[in-house]
């Protein structure tokens, strides 16, 4: 099952949102990551989550050792 924001878009226009705020980002530095609008930034959430970027969520917590 996807998440709401994930299947807000087409797959390319997810890519072209994504495509658009990192360019930002790449152009401006730190100030172009506060011209990024928020359908940008979900949009590199998504495409960072889809292709297995982020926390990685253990069942169990990891051992101390003890």
């Amino acid at each position: 099952m996807n998440a709401p924001e994930i299947n807000r878009w087409s797959p390319d226009e997810m890519l072209r949102l994504a495509a658009s705020g990192v360019a930002k980002v790449d152009l401006l530095g730190p100030r172009g990551s506060t011209l990024c609008s928020m359908d940008e930034i979900t949009a590199m959430a998504a495409v960072c989550a889809l292709h297995g970027v982020g926390p990685r969520l253990l069942s169990t917590p990891p051992s101390t050792g003890e």
